[in-house]
Parts: C-alpha cells; structure tokens; sequence
C-alpha cells in the first residue's frame, strides 16, 4: 500500500538531519555517538528513506535537510561531497510531499572557491537547494570577504543562506588531544560582527541564523529588528530552555523572524511541540514560527 501523502502541514522544519545510512549525520560513527550523548538522545538508530519520510509525515512536518558536509563528519573527498548533495536531491524528487529542499555545505578552504561556487550553483539550479549554510568549523567567520561570492550567488538566485549563530553542539565537551572543541572557536559563531555585517553588506540576500543563539541571545535579536533581512530557526535548544528576554521578544518585535527547526532525529517532534504550545505564547505566533515565516523565507506558497 502507498503511504498517505502530507496534505496539510502542521510545521516547516528548517533544521533537519537525516538517519539513513547514506544519509548519516557522520561517517564517523563516533561523531554520531558524541552527539546522542550531548543530547541525551535515546533509541537514536538507523532507518530506510520510507521508514524516515514517514516519520516527517506521523510528525506533520516538512523539512529543509542539512547536508553536514564536513571534515569533522568524515566528508574529505569533494565526490562525496558531491554525492551527498545528490542524494538529498533524490530525496526531495522521491518525497515531495515532505522534503522541501536543502543547504548546501561545502567546505571551502579544502577545495577552493571556483570549484565550490560550482557546486553551489549545481545544487541551487539542478537539486533543489535552498541556499548554502556558512559554518565556524571552516574557521572562517561569516563576514570575511572570502564569502562574497555565495552570497551575490544566492542573492541572486533569490534563495537565503544560513549563517551558523550561538554555541555549537559539534565539539562541545570535547577537551584532550589537539585541539579543545575540536578547534571550533565560538568567536565565529557571534552574531554581531558576523551577520550584521553581511546583512548590512547584502541587503537583498535574505540571512537564517542557524540555532538558538545562546548566549548572544540579546545580540541575535537586536539584528534581527535592525536587519530586515535577518531572521532565525531556532533548533538545537527545546524551546522549554528559551530564555525570558526572548521569550517576551518572540511575542512582540521579532514575532515574524523566528522559525521552528528541530534537529531531527536528535530531539523527539512531539517533545518539542508541547514545548512550544506550553509556553504562552500567542497563537499568531505560533503559526509565524510553524509555517508562516518559513514560507515568506523560502518563498513557498500553501
């Protein structure tokens, strides 16, 4: 029998990661268990495509997947990079009724920026993609000109690019060896100088700050009323831990900035929904953070 097809929504999931075996976060089973440790993660294992578009459709989402094409994942040779992207492709041509689409990730200091901006617009034009996600674990912050180029891409090819924000959960805890963190260093992860400086350079490119921005929460949303083109998806954090100042901001000044991400399968969907709906906030902005803004920024319609 053919499964139901998702008709009506109940969410756009704008953080999403994937548990099937070409589609695994890491390469690197390790990776994968430091993560399910840092979140607390119970029955983390591994499932067909049908057996995960079906759970996108029991949860009542669609989803935007992160590609995760990085070293520290175990993604060294620019064909598997390559590889990855044209998976999440199939995916969406497989599953329209739930995957949306996808960013993009490429690791750019390994393999050059002609070669890349290839890539990005491969994955734009021919797969589906929404736009590339620029991470600290390159080392490079957000707003060094080495970017420029992705951003007049995805500027002009009207799709958003996702700016890493807030504390990672990729190397948190990790001391020993080499490097503390994995040698990720936080300061790139801070919203002003980083996206301010981008939105303000790129005022037709629309941003996405990717996590809940702790602990620049304040920062976070004072660039967001400033910068027209910034908005935020707040995975990595269950919305029961938000903050007061964000919480009271969330219900007023960026009540049309805020998007639901979730970091599936890491965080349960139903967990994360009582989350949201047990915390007083309006029920107009609970549709903004559901469906809404995620439809302006990825210019879908119903």
């Amino acid at each position: 029998m053919a499964a139901k097809r998702l008709k009506n929504p109940k969410a756009i999931d704008m953080e999403c990661l994937m548990c099937t075996n070409e589609g695994a976060l890491s390469k690197d089973p390790g990776m994968i268990e430091m993560l399910a440790a840092y979140f607390k993660t119970i029955g983390l294992r591994e499932k067909t495509e049908d057996e995960m578009a079906q759970d996108w459709r029991d949860a009542g989402v669609q989803v935007v997947i992160m590609s995760q094409t990085h070293k520290l994942f175990g993604f060294n040779e620019f064909e598997q990079i390559q590889e990855r992207h044209s998976y999440i492709g199939q995916l969406k041509k497989d599953y329209p009724d739930v995957v949306l689409g996808f960013w993009l990730g490429i690791p750019i200091p390994d393999f050059g920026i002609w070669k890349a901006l290839k890539e990005t617009e491969r994955c734009i034009k021919d797969l589906g993609s929404f736009g590339m996600f620029i991470t600290g674990m390159y080392g490079i912050p957000a707003n060094d000109k080495m970017w420029w180029p992705f951003y007049d891409l995805c500027q002009d090819a009207g799709v958003p690019v996702k700016i890493s924000v807030g504390a990672t959960a990729g190397g948190a805890g990790q001391g020993g060896g080499q490097f503390g963190g994995l040698g990720i260093r936080l300061s790139t992860e801070r919203p002003i100088p980083n996206i301010d400086d981008v939105a303000a350079a790129f005022p037709n490119l629309t941003i996405i700050g990717h996590h809940y921005p702790f602990p620049w929460v304040d920062e976070m949303t004072a660039v967001m009323i400033h910068k027209n083109n910034v908005y935020c998806e707040v995975h990595g954090w269950r919305p029961k831990y938000f903050h007061d100042n964000f919480r009271r901001e969330l219900n007023t000044r960026i009540k049309n900035k805020i998007m639901f991400g979730s970091d599936y399968p890491f965080f349960p969907y139903n967990t994360l929904f009582e989350d949201w709906e047990a915390s007083n906030y309006k029920p107009e902005v609970l549709q903004n953070v559901y469906l809404n803004t995620a439809r302006k920024v990825l210019g879908l319609t119903k």
